[in-house]
């Protein structure tokens, strides 16, 4: 099997040309290195070029003079990255034809064996709280998120920050999310084109956002601490989730939180399992636990101290 591939790409803008690198560097086998090379390279491999220039005398000098394997590209973004006759539709959403074709010229090997399917694979679900856990394992590395829609982030578990993919617009996960070591050489292109944002933070809104994940059970007796506070995102349920956090930033029951607060049970409980699950928080013991409790919900002066906490969070919040 190859160890690596020269790959040279002709007549795209540098925002295509990212895209396609990204892409090739998911396609191909961990193993090999690929090598990005100019036209007038003789090793090239693979020429990938703009079907409006391919016609054009120099492309063709190419391909007479040399053995190259090429794909054209024509932008059809409603074929989601299809190969027909060699003719590459892009952007690239779906990445099953390009490992395909790949496999085909170059590579000699089951894909089973050898190729990272990452997206191929998602009938098998696995557990969204061992892909946090992974997430937040710092000697994990790099990694990445992906789900069966293809590559969602770079993590890089050291420094817990995350690099979005910009190509891949989502509001929030599904049960098809998974994750996988990342190359050296794609968390290079990566780092290069995309803004860095904290790891907790970005898991825990597209975790909250997320309709379709199974989350721990969580029971209404337990005590829970708040202590790292997820970011939240302007909106309607902005002053819900700044009053649980202020909550269960004292340490409080769940079935205390629900009774005081006045916002749905639900709420509540999917605040606290996510912010467990992304170990923001901890569980603690009942003597812990400084917001009220239940038996001494008549304490008059306590409830008089928290509402005038949240009056003025909400001053100052300008909510």
């Amino acid at each position: 099997m190859k160890t690596f591939l020269n790959i040279a790409v002709f007549g795209v803008s540098l925002n295509v040309l990212d895209q396609l690198k990204s892409q090739i560097l998911l396609s191909v086998p961990r193993e090999v290195q690929v090598r990005w090379v100019n036209i007038a390279e003789k090793n090239i491999d693979l020429l990938m070029v703009n079907d409006a220039f391919f016609a054009s005398s120099s492309i063709q000098k190419i391909l007479s003079q040399i053995h190259v394997q090429y794909l054209r590209l024509i932008k059809m973004p409603e074929q989601q990255g299809m190969i027909v006759n060699d003719t590459l539709s892009y952007p690239v959403t779906q990445l099953d034809h390009l490992r395909e074709w790949l496999q085909e010229k170059f590579f000699d090997y089951e894909p089973d064996d050898h190729l990272h399917l990452p997206y191929t694979a998602v009938e098998q679900s696995v557990d969204i709280s061992t892909v946090f856990d992974q997430c937040l394992l710092a000697r994990n590395g790099f990694i990445q998120l992906f789900d069966h829609q293809g590559f969602l982030a770079l993590a890089d578990t050291m420094t817990e920050r995350v690099w979005v993919n910009s190509d891949h617009p989502m509001t929030g996960f599904d049960k098809s999310l998974n994750q996988t070591y990342a190359t050296n050489q794609f968390v290079q292109e990566m780092l290069k084109n995309t803004q860095a944002q904290d790891l907790r933070s970005w898991l825990w809104q597209m975790a909250y956002c997320s309709t379709n994940i199974e989350l721990p059970e969580v029971h209404a007796n337990q005590y829970f601490k708040l202590q790292i506070w997820p970011k939240f995102e302007p909106g309607y349920e902005c002053r819900n989730l700044l009053k649980i956090a202020t909550c269960f930033a004292q340490g409080a029951q769940i079935q205390t939180a629900i009774n005081q607060l006045n916002i749905p049970k639900q709420q509540i409980i999917r605040f606290v399992a996510i912010t467990d699950m992304l170990k923001m928080g901890s569980w603690i013991d009942a003597h812990e636990a400084k917001f009220m409790r239940s038996d001494e919900s008549t304490d008059q002066g306590q409830m008089i101290k928290v509402r005038s906490f949240f009056m003025k969070l909400r001053k100052k919040l300008g909510l």
